[in-house]
């Protein structure tokens, strides 16, 4: 599994919120972990697999998310602006775009810019963390 970013940090608390496994979103969980960016960095794929481009959010065509599945992984990558096309194949490690500012279509300063990733293995959601923080030493 590769990073999505360079150099890996995860989000961790802010004053909006947490950005680990699990965290509380009031009646539900965070489903993914944040990976801390800068606008405009290259975001990059975490598996290989198919591509399929969607928005974050139902009420917003503006934040998007490149999915990347495979037979085994479904990787889900948000507030990136893709730079790839629905249903092209890609490697890990290659580049599917640019990451958004999640802070700024918030309206919130206090939001670190970060890119979502959450993770299905054989179906099943699971923590991003352990599968991706081995692995990011070798995007360069």
């Amino acid at each position: 599994m590769k990073s999505p970013l360079q150099p890996i940090i995860t989000r961790g608390e802010d004053e909006t919120g947490n950005g680990w496994y699990g965290a509380s979103r009031g009646n539900r969980k965070h489903e993914g972990v944040d990976f801390v960016g800068v606008p405009g960095q290259k975001v990059f794929a975490c598996v290989d697999g198919r591509v399929r481009i969607g928005n974050v959010y139902t009420y917003s065509t503006k934040m998007k998310l490149v999915e990347i599945k495979n037979s085994t992984y479904k990787v889900k990558q948000m507030y990136v602006q893709p730079t790839v096309k629905n249903g092209q194949m890609v490697k890990a490690g290659d580049v599917i775009g640019i990451l958004q500012d999640v802070a700024t279509f918030h309206g919130s300063n206090k939001m670190k810019p970060h890119c979502h990733v959450s993770i299905w293995k054989h179906g099943l959601l699971t923590d991003p963390e352990p599968l991706i923080i081995p692995c990011s030493c070798l995007n360069v």
